[in-house]
């Protein structure tokens, strides 16, 4: 897994499998200039990737740059079949949009699993990708860790969880923001709190150890790592050291997610 960016101004991510030919992005809210850049960094060509998981269709997850520069690259675009809509006025071409309302495969080894999650007025969709018995869960721009999120995570002994904590709940009050902006954020369907996100890993990692836990769409006005640093380290320490904080504009490192009992 490498995070290439994750905040409110563009979130990317790519998935490379061993023994597979897929090469999968996991939103494509950045624009394809700098994705291919990104992509470059790392040795691929853009043409290499094949499939896109597009979590919603709001700007930061799916830039409007791509409707003129999909003819270009060679990927298939999956979103909810309740987002087809959006995607379609996003000016993505028909014939590049597989839609999904139940778990698939990305060809013969990934296997892709979903639920919706509440956000804004059309939900989000959280994921659970699978490959050669390793699991990642996938959760962001979601106003709580849901019933439909948390039975989806817990069917699985999840390796890796990616999920959004959004703002600090200090910060996020003392902000200035207009009040209803500061509602639509903590009404449940908007974002994720810090606390609430370490919640919902607590709650993970009570059932099945997770090697990993990528903590995603971090406010820049509203949050701050030392303050995200702290609450782990204060209420899950033997955690924190497994945490990392995904970046507006550095990549995080590569992470490496197996099954139970392989070193990550």
């Amino acid at each position: 897994l490498h995070v290439l960016a994750s905040g409110s101004r563009g979130n990317a991510a790519l998935l490379i499998f061993s023994d597979s030919e897929r090469l999968v992005m996991i939103d494509a809210g950045l624009s394809p200039r700098r994705t291919r850049l990104a992509l470059a960094s790392l040795g691929y060509s853009h043409h290499a990737v094949t499939d896109v998981l597009l979590t919603h269709g709001d700007g930061d997850h799916l830039h409007a740059s791509w409707a003129r520069a999909m003819p270009s690259w060679s990927f298939t675009a999956h979103i909810r079949e309740s987002h087809h809509q959006r995607a379609l006025r996003a000016g993505l071409p028909p014939d590049r949009i597989r839609c999904f309302s139940k778990p698939f495969k990305l060809g013969d080894a990934v296997t892709v699993d979903t639920a919706i999650a509440p956000h804004d007025s059309h939900g989000t969709s959280a994921f659970i990708i699978e490959h050669g018995g390793a699991s990642l869960g996938w959760a962001t721009d979601l106003g709580r860790f849901s019933s439909e999120v948390e039975t989806l995570f817990q069917t699985r002994s999840l390796h890796a969880l990616a999920i959004e904590s959004n703002y600090d709940r200090d910060m996020q009050a003392r902000s200035g923001r207009p009040q209803f902006l500061i509602d639509r954020i903590t009404s449940g369907h908007g974002h994720l709190s810090n606390e609430e996100a370490l919640e919902a890993a607590l709650l993970l990692e009570s059932e099945s150890p997770l090697h990993d836990i990528v903590l995603l769409h971090r406010s820049a006005d509203c949050n701050c790592t030392d303050r995200m640093r702290r609450l782990w380290n204060d209420r899950a320490p033997h955690l924190a050291s497994r945490v990392i904080i995904a970046e507006q504009t550095v990549a995080c490192p590569p992470i490496r997610i197996t099954p139970a009992g392989c070193p990550t």
